[in-house]
């Protein structure tokens, strides 16, 4: 990848991004603004809070980009690897649903 700022190398920001997919399913500007001051990732990979925001984590999807197939294919491959699994098709869904306001009176509405 390109080199980035000299904060946080583009690699970082690409694991940040992994991490957050993984852990708690957002967007850039939440992970930015509110989830990754909580965790323990400032300390972890020694990268300060105040050099993680929306813009760098954005411009490291627009790196990460053209290599999505690849990466695809190897992830694949790799969880095949892992768990021996056979099939004829993978899906990975981050898709989400939230409401606004209180929405008490709908039993849908419950985290979890």
């Amino acid at each position: 990848m390109p080199p980035s700022l000299p904060q946080v190398p583009r690699s970082l920001s690409a694991l940040i991004r992994v991490i957050a997919r993984l852990l708690e399913p957002s967007s850039e500007l939440d992970v930015a603004e509110q989830w990754y001051s909580k965790t323990a990732l400032p300390e972890l990979l020694g990268v300060p809070d105040q050099y993680v925001d929306d813009n760098r984590l954005y411009r490291t999807l627009d790196q990460l980009l053209p290599h999505k197939e690849a990466l695809e294919v190897h992830l694949k491959n790799r969880l095949g690897e892992l768990f021996q699994l056979e099939y004829d098709l993978l899906l990975y869904d981050v898709a989400s649903t939230f409401f606004e306001g209180q929405a008490n009176a709908n039993p849908l509405a419950q985290r979890g």
